[in-house]
């Protein structure tokens, strides 16, 4: 026996590595160390405009199997920075398909939020709004956009739906908003309106963004996971404390992602950004408002409420968003008990996108 012989047969005993076991090493090399953070504590703060989750610290974060289709294998248990990393992939290699001159890209995103309401706050509505808006060729601005806040509203009861037109007479009934100079949307259907006849009056940003302005972020990954981060407090409620610029990234990423301008480019440069968030995690089979099926990356951020940014795990494609209560009775910045059960869904969106020939008049 050579001493070549002698060293195939070193390692005969030793089975060959499976596929989770190559998923770790590939992510150990990826995926730079985290720099050391200071603890900053739990502060008391008031967020407007919607529930986050809460000041967690850390979460263990596992490593996913995928099979050459791009999909997670049978039974592994995956990890969110290397789904992150092939959505990216997807995204890549499956560009949007061009919108023809003349005709144009028509996003549908439909929105569902719950409350509570009523003695002991024992009574609870839904309310769903749906919004579209027609993008053309050029993807500048003004466009055409049609939004029905409170389409519909559902509630635990009739002696609850009777209560609630009490409280609230004035919302009803849907409200109906039709303009042909929209210029950025808002997560819940929310409308921008360019004023006729100027180019440069629209404030777009972080919370409604437009086309432009998402074509402006940074494209190297690092960049613009910096500026998702950085405090310009235009995101009411969150400081400068790592955690909280860790919120501000992920909320701010759903508002870009929910709005449908950003291209297949530019969603790859986001979902590899993601991946230098702390704490996210890759949660079992989600689906959207709609009922398709994709995967959640998940962040809980403040007072025990996850958000999550719900991917097709075929195409990388971005289906929704989703809020969930990971806590019973949550304390919200003021230290009072929140009428929410863990496991209760607090809101739900879907995101669509088509071609489509033309628009609506309005």
């Amino acid at each position: 026996m050579t001493e070549i012989d002698a060293l195939k047969r070193l390692n005969d005993d030793v089975p060959p590595a499976t596929p989770l076991a190559l998923a770790r090493a590939r992510q150990r090399v990826l995926t730079p160390q985290p720099a050391e953070r200071r603890s900053t504590g739990r502060r008391r703060m008031v967020l407007a405009g919607a529930l986050a989750g809460t000041l967690a610290v850390g979460f263990l974060v596992n490593d996913v199997v995928t099979k050459t289709d791009g999909t997670v294998a049978p039974g592994a248990i995956a990890d969110a920075g290397t789904f992150l990393a092939t959505a990216a992939d997807q995204s890549t290699s499956a560009p949007d398909a061009p919108i023809p001159a003349g005709q144009y890209r028509q996003v549908t995103q439909r929105s569902q939020e719950g409350w509570n309401f009523g003695p002991r706050n024992a009574y609870h509505g839904t309310r769903l709004s749906v919004s579209d808006w027609w993008v053309p060729s050029s993807q500048t601005p003004p466009f055409t956009a049609i939004s029905v806040l409170g389409a519909k509203q559902e509630f635990s009861s009739k002696v609850a739906e009777q209560l609630w037109h009490r409280i609230d007479p004035l919302n009803i009934k849907p409200q109906k908003i039709k303009t042909a100079d929209a210029c950025a949307v808002m997560t819940g259907g929310g409308i921008m309106v360019q004023t006729k006849g100027t180019t440069s009056s629209c404030k777009a940003g972080w919370i409604s963004p437009s086309a432009d302005f998402i074509a402006r972020l940074p494209r190297d990954p690092a960049a613009l996971l910096a500026a998702l981060r950085k405090n310009d407090h235009s995101w009411p409620g969150l400081g400068n404390a790592p955690a909280q610029g860790d919120y501000r990234a992920f909320e701010r990423a759903g508002s870009i992602l929910v709005s449908g301008f950003a291209t297949s480019e530019q969603r790859a440069t986001l979902y590899k950004a993601l991946r230098g968030i702390h704490g996210i995690q890759l949660l079992p089979d989600a689906v959207n408002l709609d009922g398709k099926a994709g995967r959640a990356i998940g962040l809980v951020e403040l007072w025990g409420i996850r958000k999550e940014l719900i991917i097709d795990s075929k195409t990388g494609q971005f289906i929704g968003l989703r809020e969930v209560a990971t806590v019973t009775a949550p304390l919200n910045g003021d230290g009072d008990p929140m009428p929410i059960k863990s496991g209760d869904v607090i809101s739900w969106t879907s995101v669509a996108t088509r071609i489509t020939p033309g628009h609506p008049k309005v």
